[in-house]
C-alpha cells in the first residue's frame, strides 16, 4: 500500500529515486518547448520579482510576466495543496492506499500535457498556450513533490536539487568523520569490515540516496532531451507508463500496514471474540497486518514505524502475521529492530500466524535471539491466552506514569 508508515527506508528510497527521473524528464521537455523550468520555484520567484521591478520601471511586457510567473508559483503550490487534501482525506477516511490518488492524477495530467503539446507544437508566440502547458506541468510537479515528501516523512524531494546537493555535502562530511574515527588502526581487514558495515551506516545510506536522486534526475533530463528531439510530445508516454506501473504494482502487490484490531470484530477469534473485550487486560494490545487485497499476497511493512505508534500502556503486544506476508531482508531487519525497541522498554512481543518459510526468514535475521521461542504462537487464540497469562504474572512490569 502506498502508505508512509508502511514504507521502509529502502522502499522510500527506491520510490524517490524512481520519481526523480520523471521530474527531470518532464522539466527538460517543458524547458525545450517553452524555455521555462517548471519546478524551480527559486528561479521562478526571482523572475517574478524581476518582473515586478520592470513593471515599476514602466517597461513593456512586465505586467504579463508578473501574471505568468505568479501563476506558475501558484499552480505548483496548488498541486502541493491538492496532494495534501488527497492524502489527508484518505487517512481520515480510513482508505488503505493513501498515495495512489495523487500518483494517478499526475499520470492523467501528463496525458493532458501530451495532448496539449501535440495541439500546440510551437508556443513561442502564443503566451496563452505556453501558460497552459507550463501551468499544468507545474501543478503536476507540485503534486509529485508533496506526495513523495509525505511518503518519505519530509526526508527527500524529487523535483529540484538545491536541497539534495546541500544535504549531500553535509552527509559526505559526516561520513568522512565516521570513516576517520573508525579507521584509527589502518589494517586491511579493518577496512574490509568497515566497508561491510558501511552498507548499513545511516550517513552512508543517506549519501547513496541523495547521490542516486541527483543521478536519477540527471538521467531523466538526458533521456528527455534525446526522446523529445526524436518523437516529440509522445516522449511523455514513458513517465505516464511508469506512474501507471507504480499504481498497478501497489494494487496487485500492496505493502501492508500494521493496525490495531478490535477484539470483538476479528474473524479469527471465533466465539472467543464476543468475550475477549471483557477479559483482555488493559496492558495487552493486538495488531494485524492490513491491506486492501484480502486473501492475497502482500509485502511486509516497515515495523520500526509501527513500534513508535504503540501506546505505552501496552506492555504485551500481539502481532498477527498472515501466511501470505512476504518478508525480505529489510522488513525482517525492521521487525528485529522493533522487537529490540520493545525489549529495551521491558515490553513483550508475541508473534502469531507465521508459517515455516516466514519463521526461517526471521530466524536468519536473528529475531529468535530477542524473542523467546514460546512467544512465537501459531494460533491467535493461543497468543491471546499467552498474553493474558503474561499480563497476570509478575514478569511484565506495570506501565510507567
Amino acid at each position: 500500500m502506498l502508505s508512509a508508515q508502511a514504507y521502509s527506508f529502502r522502499l522510500k528510497s527506491r520510490l524517490a529515486i524512481s520519481l526523480s527521473w520523471i521530474a527531470g524528464y518532464t522539466n527538460v521537455i517543458i524547458f525545450i518547448l517553452c524555455g521555462e523550468t517548471i519546478s524551480h520555484m527559486t528561479g521562478n520567484t526571482t523572475k517574478y520579482g524581476n518582473a515586478i521591478g520592470n513593471a515599476l520601471l514602466g517597461r513593456a511586457g512586465a505586467v504579463g510576466d508578473i501574471f505568468y510567473f505568479v501563476s506558475l508559483i501558484g499552480l505548483f503550490l496548488t498541486g502541493s495543496v491538492c496532494s495534501g487534501f488527497m492524502t489527508e482525506g484518505a487517512r481520515r477516511g480510513g482508505r488503505s492506499s493513501k498515495y495512489s490518488m495523487p500518483i494517478n492524477l499526475e499520470a492523467i495530467l501528463l496525458c493532458v500535457l501530451m495532448l496539449l503539446m501535440n495541439r500546440h507544437p510551437d508556443v513561442a508566440h502564443d503566451r496563452g498556450a505556453q501558460l497552459l502547458i507550463t501551468g499544468i506541468a507545474a501543478f503536476a510537479m507540485g503534486l509529485q513533490n508533496a506526495t513523495i515528501t509525505r511518503i518519505s516523512g519530509a526526508v527527500v524531494r524529487t523535483t529540484h536539487l538545491t536541497g539534495v546537493v546541500t544535504d549531500l555535502g553535509l552527509e559526505l562530511v559526516l561520513l568522512w568523520h565516521w570513516y576517520r574515527d573508525k579507521s584509527v588502526a589502518k589494517h586491511a581487514l579493518r577496512f574490509r569490515r568497515m566497508w561491510l558495515v558501511t552498507r548499513r551506516q545511516p550517513n552512508a545510506m543517506r549519501v547513496f540516496l541523495l547521490a542516486s536522486i541527483f543521478g536519477s534526475f540527471l538521467f531523466g533530463v538526458t533521456a528527455g532531451t534525446l526522446l523529445y528531439e526524436k518523437i516529440g510530445a509522445a516522449a511523455l508516454l514513458a513517465p505516464i507508463a511508469f506512474l501507471t506501473f507504480i499504481v498497478l504494482r501497489d494494487f496487485f502487490k500492496p505493502i501492508a500496514d500494521v493496525r490495531e484490531i478490535g477484539p470483538t470484530l476479528d474473524h479469527d477469534l471465533g466465539e472467543l471474540g464476543g468475550q475477549l473485550k471483557s477479559i483482555l487486560p488493559a496492558t495487552v494490545g493486538i495488531f494485524r497486518l492490513a491491506h486492501h487485497r484480502q486473501n492475497r499476497g502482500h509485502h511486509a511493512p516497515d515495523f520500526t514505524a509501527w513500534v513508535d505508534r504503540i501506546p505505552s500502556r501496552w506492555r504485551i503486544v500481539i502481532l498477527v502475521i498472515s501466511p501470505l506476508t512476504q518478508f525480505d531482508a529489510d522488513t525482517a531487519a525492521s521487525l528485529l529492530t522493533a522487537a529490540k525497541s520493545l525489549q529495551s522498554h521491558k515490553r513483550t512481543l508475541l508473534i502469531s500466524g507465521m508459517n515455516r518459510v516466514q519463521f526461517k526468514s526471521l530466524v536468519d535475521c536473528g529475531l529468535t535471539r530477542v524473542i523467546d521461542l514460546e512467544n512465537f504462537v501459531p494460533d491467535l487464540e493461543f497468543a491471546v491466552a499467552r498474553g493474558i497469562n503474561l499480563a497476570e504474572s509478575a514478569v511484565i512490569p506495570a506501565p510507567e506514569h
